[in-house]
């Protein structure tokens, strides 16, 4: 495992949902603290799907925090209020998400582009008692300079901690790391910094804490999905217990049948195990039943433990 900094596990939509979560801590650990993806209002009410998610009964993880996705203040208010309820102290706020369906309607990134917006809300959010917050964001939506105008915001609900993924919205996950921007972000800043990109193993967690040796931690997200024995390379032989958690969670959570489960595990393998056997791969995207499916599977997990 590895000592002297926080690692926090991202929220990751469609990925990192309460199942994941619990079987990771199982079968990995090494996360101090799971945040999962945000719960959100649509058409009025929070969605029940997201409430489920972060119910205290079904997280076994030791620390796990929140997160909501919201513009509209009372929309923010709303969902803090609920998570309240549900016995949580500590929400994180999205104004990272860069998915344009969602930025381009001014929620996740695309809110950076609207400091007087995110003013708003947080003070809105600022009104509810025995709440504190955390913050995951970008350095802005179509300029990296947008961080600038919505700094001093945060003085409102002065949060515990500012993760920041050093790109804008308007790049999602590809293109260059502006490290530059993260690093002028790093030395303005007066809340304390998690750093959030490009993670792919221990060794980088290291490289970025000597270069920024104040980071509170580091949070890791699709690095994580993808190697899950990522913090402790020995729990490697974990994996098959890990996926046959996985598969028989959803067999029990899920109620659309086979081919529902199917779709969630094939959805899982987009991230899971790049590293695996390329024709073990392909044969799971093409498997056409559980049966399939849990035999590629399996070979292709094998394919990493005995590497």
């Amino acid at each position: 495992m590895i000592e002297g900094i926080k690692i926090y596990s991202a929220p990751l939509q469609g990925y990192t949902d309460h199942i994941w979560r619990n079987a990771h801590a199982k079968h990995f650990g090494g996360v101090d603290v799971y945040c999962a993806p945000f719960a959100r209002v649509e058409h009025g009410e929070i969605k029940s799907r997201d409430i489920r998610d972060i119910a205290q009964e079904n997280n076994k993880v030791e620390c796990m925090r929140p997160q909501i996705l919201a513009c509209a203040p009372d929309d923010a208010l709303m969902l803090a209020n609920k998570i309240k309820e549900s016995g949580y102290t500590i929400i994180d706020i999205n104004l990272g998400c860069p998915h344009p369906p969602i930025a381009l309607k001014h929620k996740g990134s695309g809110m950076l582009k609207y400091p007087i917006e995110v003013a708003q809300m947080l003070e809105k959010l600022a009104t509810i008692e025995g709440i504190e917050y955390t913050v995951k964001m970008r350095l802005g939506w179509d300029d990296c300079n947008q961080w600038k105008e919505v700094l001093d915001c945060f003085d409102i609900i002065k949060p515990k901690h500012v993760a920041v993924h050093p790109r804008i919205g308007k790049q999602q996950y590809k293109g260059e790391l502006l490290m530059d921007g993260f690093t002028e972000f790093y030395h303005s800043c007066h809340c304390p910094i998690i750093y959030n990109g490009e993670i792919l193993s221990a060794e980088h967690i290291m490289q970025i804490k000597s270069l920024f040796p104040c980071i509170e931690g580091v949070m890791v997200g699709r690095g994580l999905v993808a190697t899950p024995f990522m913090l402790s390379t020995e729990q490697r032989g974990n994996l098959m217990k890990f996926h046959a958690e996985l598969l028989g969670q959803y067999s029990i959570h899920l109620s659309g049948g086979d081919m529902q489960i199917l779709n969630k595990m094939k959805s899982l393998w987009t991230m899971f195990l790049p590293q695996a056997n390329h024709k073990l791969r392909k044969a799971i995207s093409k498997s056409r039943n559980l049966d399939q499916y849990v035999h590629a599977s399996t070979e292709a997990i094998k394919s990493v433990i005995d590497t």
